[in-house]
């Protein structure tokens, strides 16, 4: 942890530079004709003393001196935070007056304003030696330098103290002010850091993918790391969700992409077996060529849409400067998409049925309702159908008075009725730990709302289905 974020470990010179504390007891010092300096909370220097008495020179020059003066400057320092008003007393070491200002940070006590030095007439020459001897300094010495301390009336030495207060408050607020200034700096700094890593990495991955599709199963392991990684830094959670919804939706054409391949191969190599052999009949070379027909379809068909899905990387983060629109036919695309997703329908054998005229064209953004289709249908396959059963899906297309109406419905066991307010939330899912992220009806409803200015609501009931109704606005043959 850094030493901003707390106040244990914050010292004096972590906040102000020594040079302008300097300047300042200077300053004072020299315009009051007053000794003064700035210590830790033990009573070691952290400035350098200004403007000391010979008196108070030739005592800190020796160890046990040095030590007393120390202890006195902590005990006044303590007692003046504790006091919070203007409060001298004799010094502990040789007797002077002195008094002290505490410096605070967030109402942490940090540092001590020691000023003082003044001889009020009960220090004479004979204390001195004496205490000259009890220190390990020279007596007589000690003793002349006493006609060198300053005399000052306690009226004026008190003003001077409220002025110390006065002071010591503003170098406090400027100390507070700085340690704000830090750790805002601090945090910048460590949020441009992770936003710079991050990007890189993004870039990275999406690099990654187009470079080579025998690397995309390598990617998306890299972004779902990439995605944990993002979920755990609170001040970018939505910079996580992206990379998780990615990660989610590249899934699906990837897996129908390999499920068609591999089952190209098997007949492929059965095909080619019978060649080798002479056994090849001209019907079953006809059934192997639509078959190939069909899965270098697919195959083509869930490559494009990887790849799409990646170039659309900000579209899925709700980027308004998404690419431009194109015409397209509606009930074709559904068709496309539908198509792709075969694979995992014919693991129950599931029906779709489209209800949608052919003539309905529209100017808009295909890609974003290839999300609202394959969301909607792996979440049916999800949850709709746990225990594999046949079921059926309807997907009714409508467009008339510049709205088009798109409702999707199942037959499966519904949504218990609690869950229904929370579904279109991030995270939100039951299958917590099955795999489920909670994006999936999320992406939709982002794209629904913010990209194509529309809505969309739920019904459903337990063991009767669910139907997802969204309506778009249109205008001039394409949507807003």
């Amino acid at each position: 942890m850094d030493k901003f974020d707390g106040l244990e470990n914050i010292t004096l010179l972590d906040l102000i530079a020594i040079e302008e504390l300097q300047e300042i007891q200077d300053v004072y010092a020299e315009a009051l004709g007053i000794a003064t300096i700035i210590t830790d909370l033990d009573g070691h220097p952290i400035t350098q003393p200004s403007n000391f008495s010979k008196v108070c020179n030739m005592v800190r020059a020796t160890e046990k001196g040095l030590e007393n003066c120390m202890y006195s400057g902590k005990v006044m320092g303590a007692k003046a935070h504790q006091l919070l008003v203007p409060t001298y007393q004799k010094c502990l070491s040789c007797g002077f007056i002195d008094a002290s200002a505490p410096i605070t940070v967030d109402n942490k006590h940090i540092a001590n304003w020691v000023v003082g030095q003044i001889n009020s007439g009960e220090v004479d020459a004979d204390h001195l030696r004496a205490y000259a001897l009890e220190i390990g300094a020279d007596p007589d010495g000690l003793a002349n330098a006493l006609d060198q301390t300053r005399d000052m009336p306690l009226p004026r030495f008190e003003k001077i103290l409220r002025l110390l207060w006065l002071l010591a408050q503003k170098i406090s607020a400027m100390a507070y002010n700085n340690l704000l200034l830090s750790r805002d700096n601090l945090m910048l700094s460590q949020a441009e850091r992770e936003i710079k890593q991050l990007n890189q990495a993004l870039e990275s991955r999406v690099l990654e993918f187009e470079a080579a599709n025998s690397d995309l199963q390598q990617t998306l392991a890299k972004l779902q790391e990439t995605q944990e990684h993002l979920i755990q830094q609170e001040k970018l959670a939505s910079l996580g969700s992206l990379v998780a919804g990615i990660a989610h939706e590249i899934n699906t054409p990837i897996g129908s992409g390999v499920t068609a391949a591999s089952y190209l191969e098997q007949e492929t190599n059965a095909i080619v077996k019978q060649f080798k052999a002479n056994a090849l009949r001209r019907s079953e070379l006809d059934s192997y060529l639509a078959a190939s027909n069909e899965a270098i379809k697919i195959i083509l068909i869930n490559l494009r849409r990887a790849s799409e899905l990646i170039s659309s990387f900000k579209k899925v983060a709700i980027d308004r400067s998404s690419d431009a629109k194109q015409f397209f036919n509606i009930k074709k695309y559904i068709g496309a998409v539908i198509l792709s997703l075969r694979p995992q329908l014919k693991k129950a054998n599931h029906h779709i049925i489209v209800k949608c005229d052919d003539y309905i064209n529209l100017n808009s953004y295909p890609g974003d309702f290839s999300h609202i289709i394959t969301n909607l249908i792996i979440n049916t396959l999800v949850h709709a159908y746990p225990s594999g059963n046949q079921g059926t899906i309807t997907i009714d297309v409508s467009h008339q008075n510049d709205k088009l109406t798109l409702i999707y419905s199942d037959d499966g066991i519904g949504i218990p009725e609690n869950h229904l307010p929370k579904i279109f939330e991030p995270f939100f899912t039951t299958r917590r730990g099955n795999g489920g992220t909670g994006l999936g009806l999320n992406i939709i409803y982002n794209i629904v709302t913010q990209n194509l200015k529309g809505s969309i609501s739920c019904t459903s009931r337990p063991n009767q289905g669910t139907s997802f109704t969204i309506t778009i606005p249109t205008e001039n043959g394409g949507t807003l």
